[in-house]
């Protein structure tokens, strides 16, 4: 494939980037893209696989949503579960109006029930995802993740 080609290929793919914490807060060798050998990407995806494995691949929105509900829930494993959680999301998503009502409700649900998974599966990777980038693909989605330490953010152990 030619250049030019790659780059108009490159130019029509639909890209969304997420950021979960202020990038600008963390020194640059803070924040890295591998983790104990493995992509952070992967352990995204990895870590979504229950929310995005029955998606239609058609549906970007969807895969969006997923993915970032998968970063939130795996950043807020890090708070006690029950009202230390509830009023973390809370400050989070404050004045978001995708998380009113009864979306609020489960919201919680989804991060109380992906921290568990976080908490028995990935137990050995204690990072937090900083920011994403989620890209639409001419077959598949896929997503580009960095992350930091978790222990930078200073959160009380559970």
């Amino acid at each position: 494939m030619t250049k030019s080609n790659f780059r108009k290929r490159r130019r029509d793919i639909d890209r969304s980037r997420m950021e979960l914490l202020p990038r600008d807060a963390f020194p640059d060798e803070a924040v890295f893209e591998d983790y104990q050998g493995r992509r952070v990407s992967s352990l995204l995806l990895d870590f979504a696989a229950p929310l995005i494995s029955n998606l239609d691949k058609e549906n970007f929105l969807q895969f969006k949503t997923m993915i970032y509900f998968a970063a939130i829930a795996w950043n807020f494993s890090y708070f006690k579960q029950g009202e230390d959680r509830r009023a973390a999301l809370d400050r989070f998503i404050l004045n978001n109006s995708m998380f009113e009502g009864p979306n609020r409700e489960k919201m919680y649900n989804i991060v109380d029930n992906l921290s568990v998974r976080k908490i028995q599966k990935f137990w050995q990777y204690d990072i937090m995802f900083v920011s994403f980038d989620i890209v639409k693909g001419e077959k598949d989605n896929t997503v580009m993740a960095n992350a930091i330490h978790s222990s930078l953010m200073n959160i009380p152990v559970q």
